[in-house]
């Protein structure tokens, strides 16, 4: 798993306010703009230390996390294209 995996909500496309649960607890802000985390709170410990998903702070649907990590890596990368076409 990849600590700054950038993620998109398959749900409400929301880029930017996630919990992330991987063995811990973290909450993080994201910029769409950028593709990167540009705030994440402490970590703090996971209860259940074995769940791995994303839940999305605006519709609070969860999602599993490499599958959150590789649709964010493809908007990620999708974004990056169309910056360099336009410059």
């Amino acid at each position: 798993m990849t600590r700054n995996a950038f993620f998109i909500c398959q749900n409400c496309g929301n880029a930017k306010k996630f919990k992330v649960f991987i063995g811990n607890f973290q909450v993080i802000e994201q910029s769409p703009e950028l593709g990167i985390r540009i705030n994440e709170s402490s970590v703090l410990p996971n209860l259940r230390q074995n769940d791995n998903y994303v839940e999305c702070l605006l519709c609070l649907k969860k999602s599993e996390y490499e599958r959150a990590a590789t649709v964010g890596k493809k908007y990620v990368q999708i974004m990056q294209r169309l910056k360099g076409n336009t410059l």
